[in-house]
């Protein structure tokens, strides 16, 4: 029976020494995902580096949230050829219906090992290095060592800090005394600007009725001002922050306001002490999910469907 220690020993590229996972806009065969599939996918490949006895590292030197980012001795500078990095299309994920999914990791580490044994020292560019963009489901359970490196690839550097410390005075919210609502209205409203559907809206409202915490502070996030304002309207404890927002992966050029408004999301929900998070998807949030992973913060993951099943 196979295992994924049995299947490790099948690699046999001699030549390679390190993955560096890649994040930018738009890659050789397709446009990039978004900020917490990138996360995703770079624990992933630390998991995978590891089983091999590789070295694993992250580049967001060519997407424009790197202007925001903490860029220290631990940012290596890479000879890399950008327009020559490819998106890695095997996700781990299999969809089993709109409300589940399941893996396969035997199939996913084997398809990975056969591509990385393919490889000569011209195709991954340094000789020893292999460029790529991956954000496929990890393998493994999250591991403490792996969450802290990630985080240190990530952190906000002088002006990102001090635009979360202004934002939080300016909203009177107080670090890990919050909790976060997170609603992910889905890429057709984000990205295509489809109007809400009246059924969500009222099946989010019916749950967070339910369950909201008398004396709890609550800052709602979305992907969607539109649903911020309906909250307001029927929770006016609630705190919200209008702005403009960006798919840091799939959005078409995005200029620098809606990337650093969409960052600054993600850096005050990293503050929060407990995130709930809406989606339509059967996996939930990326964006909310690796946010709360890197900064270990309790997690409640709600689907809602946007139609009556």
């Amino acid at each position: 029976m196979q295992t994924i220690t049995s299947i490790s020993r099948n690699f046999n590229n001699k030549t390679l020494k390190r993955i560096v996972n890649v994040y930018q806009m738009k890659y050789k065969n397709g446009i990039a995902q978004g900020l917490g599939d990138y996360i995703r996918g770079c624990f992933c490949l630390l998991q995978i580096s590891a089983m091999l006895g590789l070295s694993f590292d992250m580049d967001l030197t060519n997407h424009p949230m790197s202007k925001y980012l903490l860029k220290d001795d631990s940012w290596e500078k890479y000879d890399i050829s950008y327009n020559e990095v490819s998106r890695y299309e095997n996700v781990n994920y299999i969809p089993i219906n709109s409300k589940t999914f399941i893996k396969n990791s035997l199939e996913f580490f084997t398809e990975f090992i056969i591509n990385l044994n393919s490889m000569n020292s011209g195709e991954t560019s340094d000789g020893d290095i292999f460029y790529i963009f991956c954000h496929s489901f990890p393998i493994f359970d999250i591991k403490d060592t792996g969450r802290k490196f990630i985080l240190s690839k990530l952190l906000p550097n002088e002006l990102m800090q001090n635009k979360i410390t202004e934002t939080l005075n300016t909203v009177n919210l107080i670090k890990k005394r919050f909790a976060v609502i997170h609603i992910r209205s889905g890429d057709k409203y984000l990205l295509n600007n489809g109007n809400l559907n009246s059924y969500v809206v009222k099946k989010i409202i019916g749950i967070l009725s339910k369950n909201m915490k008398p004396g709890t502070k609550y800052l709602i996030l979305s992907d969607n001002n539109h649903i911020k304002l309906l909250l307001k309207r029927t929770f006016p404890e609630v705190v919200i922050r209008l702005s403009k927002i960006a798919h840091l992966g799939e959005s078409k050029n995005p200029d620098d306001e809606s990337v650093m408004e969409t960052l600054l999301d993600f850096y005050l929900m990293s503050n929060a002490f407990q995130i709930i998070s809406f989606s339509p998807y059967n996996w939930g949030s990326g964006f909310s999910q690796w946010c709360s992973v890197l900064y270990n913060i309790p997690y409640t993951q709600i689907q809602v469907l946007d139609r009556l099943s």
